[in-house]
């Protein structure tokens, strides 16, 4: 299984520095083509609202879940004249390293689980629209509309999932610790072995999570081609 972890450890990597390209390659295109940066602010704010509505429900949720009190949320920037922009945030109290991580973490695995199902589902569409396309009744099959939906909603997701530097204080520390243990134990001679049933239904996720991240990098580079040629024409004229 290690193969698969070392493929999704680099896909997840990939996917989050292709996000960061990718934002700033659609920013910067809706800055050239309105001429103002207030607009430009507004419109990717509102492409990835879907996506900002997920990652701050995470983190209201899981917070509410595990006992710690929250108080103000918002979906959309309280300012854009900033350099530094909050699309969104969540306020909550001060609590331990265990459940201030998994607040933080909370929007990447509601996120990869979201991404997980959406692959699942985007073949089928798929077929199903050129089937429909080839049948001539395209535009009457509802696989046309759900498959920009779900392209669109993957686009969303994988765009936002990712924690911020302020989400992630208390997780860095945590992991250090838990390393930090899981070495110790290891060097004790302390095993955990995964065998019948649980190996294959381990290895049947991992490949899932492997797919559907692929599907996803995907989709986000060919979105990123397409935003940086028109960057590109735009920047001429």
């Amino acid at each position: 299984m290690l193969p698969l972890f070392l493929l999704i450890t680099a896909e997840i990597v990939g996917l989050w520095l292709l996000s960061q390209r990718l934002t700033k390659s659609i920013f910067t295109t809706f800055l050239l083509l309105f001429r103002h940066r207030s607009v430009a602010v507004s419109a990717i704010t509102l492409i990835l609202f879907p996506g900002t509505v997920i990652h701050e429900l995470s983190h209201l949720f899981t917070a509410e879940i595990l006992g710690v009190r929250t108080g103000k949320l918002t979906l959309a920037p309280e300012s854009i004249e900033k350099d530094d922009i909050n699309v969104g945030s969540v306020e909550f109290r001060q609590t331990d390293p265990f459940r201030r991580s998994a607040i933080g973490l909370a929007p990447f695995i509601v996120g990869l689980t979201a991404l997980i199902g959406l692959s699942w589902i985007l073949p089928n569409l798929w077929k199903e629209s050129v089937t429909a396309f080839q049948n001539s009744n395209l535009f009457s099959s509802p696989s046309s509309y759900l498959l920009p939906l779900t392209s669109y909603l993957l686009f969303c997701v994988s765009n936002t999932m990712f924690s911020s530097p302020e989400d992630m204080k208390g997780v860095v520390p945590l992991t250090i610790v838990l390393g930090i243990l899981g070495a110790a134990g290891y060097m004790a001679g302390f095993r955990v072995g995964i065998t019948g049933e649980l190996l294959i239904w381990t290895q049947t996720l991992l490949t899932n999570i492997a797919q559907s991240l692929g599907v996803v990098l995907v989709i986000n580079g060919m979105i990123l081609i397409a935003t940086t040629i028109l960057l590109s024409l735009t920047g001429k004229k």
